[in-house]
C-alpha cells in the first residue's frame, strides 16, 4: 500500500472511530442496551484504556514484561465481568471527567511561581524567539483560561453523573464536550485577535504541534522553564 493511500485509509479509520465511539457509548447507556446488552457498555467503556495498554505493550522496548501485565488485567476482566456490567458507567465518568481533570493539572501546573506558562511554550515554538511581553502575559492568561475550563468541564460532568439521568450525562460527555472545546478555541481566536493583532494568526494547535516537533520543547515539559 503507498504510502498517501496508507495515510488516507489511517484518516478514515480514526474518523470513523472518532464518530462511532460516542454514538455507541450513548447507546450503550439507554435503558434498552443496559437490559438487553450490558456486554457492550463494558466493552466501550474499557475500549480506550485497553487500547492504550496494547499500544504500549506493542511499543515497549521489552515486550515479555508487560504480557504478565496483559495477563493480569485479562483475569480481572473475567474475574469482574459481572460487576463490571452492573457499574460500566462509572468507567465512562471517570474516564470523562478524570481526563478533564488531567488536562486542567497539565496547563495547571505551569502557571506556578517563576514558572513558564504552557500556552507561552507553545508560542515560542511557533514563533522560535523570545515573546514580547504583552504576548507572555496573554498565553499566561490562556493558559489559565484553558486551566478554568477544562475544570469547568470536568466539574459539570461530576453534577450530571451524581444528579441527572445517566442518558442526560451520556449527552453532554459524548456529544456536548468536543464541540465546547472547539467553541473555547474559536473564543481564544476571536479575543486574540482583538488584543493582539500585529501578532501572527497562529492558533494553539499550531503551537502544540510546533512544541511536540521540537525535541527541547517535549524534554522540558517535567522541568522547570529555563
Amino acid at each position: 500500500m503507498s504510502f498517501p493511500l496508507a495515510r488516507t485509509v489511517r484518516g478514515v479509520i480514526i474518523a470513523a472511530g472518532a464518530i462511532a465511539y460516542p454514538v455507541l457509548a450513548h447507546y450503550s447507556t439507554s435503558t434498552t442496551a443496559v437490559t438487553t446488552t450490558p456486554w457492550l457498555g463494558v466493552t466501550v467503556s474499557l475500549a480506550p484504556s485497553l487500547a492504550i495498554l496494547l499500544w504500549l505493550t506493542w511499543r515497549s522496548p521489552n515486550k515479555l514484561a508487560m504480557v504478565p501485565l496483559c495477563a493480569v488485567v485479562g483475569v480481572l476482566l473475567w474475574g469482574f465481568w459481572g460487576a463490571l456490567e452492573r457499574n460500566f458507567s462509572w468507567a465512562y465518568f471517570i474516564q470523562h471527567a478524570g481526563t478533564n481533570l488531567m488536562l486542567a493539572a497539565v496547563f495547571g501546573v505551569t502557571l506556578g511561581r517563576d514558572r513558564q506558562a504552557l500556552c507561552t511554550r507553545f508560542a515560542e515554538a511557533v514563533h522560535r524567539s523570545s515573546l514580547a511581553p504583552e504576548v507572555v502575559r496573554y498565553t499566561r492568561q490562556i493558559t489559565l483560561a484553558w486551566t478554568l475550563f477544562f475544570v469547568a468541564i470536568s466539574l459539570v460532568s461530576s453534577l450530571l453523573f451524581m444528579f441527572a439521568s445517566i442518558e442526560t450525562w451520556s449527552v453532554f460527555a459524548n456529544f456536548l464536550t468536543f464541540p465546547l472545546i472547539l467553541l473555547m478555541f474559536g473564543i481564544e481566536y476571536w479575543v486574540r485577535m482583538r488584543k493582539l493583532p500585529h501578532v501572527e494568526k497562529h492558533g494553539i494547535l499550531d503551537g502544540m504541534l510546533a512544541f511536540w516537533k521540537t525535541p527541547s520543547g517535549r524534554s522540558s515539559t517535567s522541568l522547570p522553564p529555563r
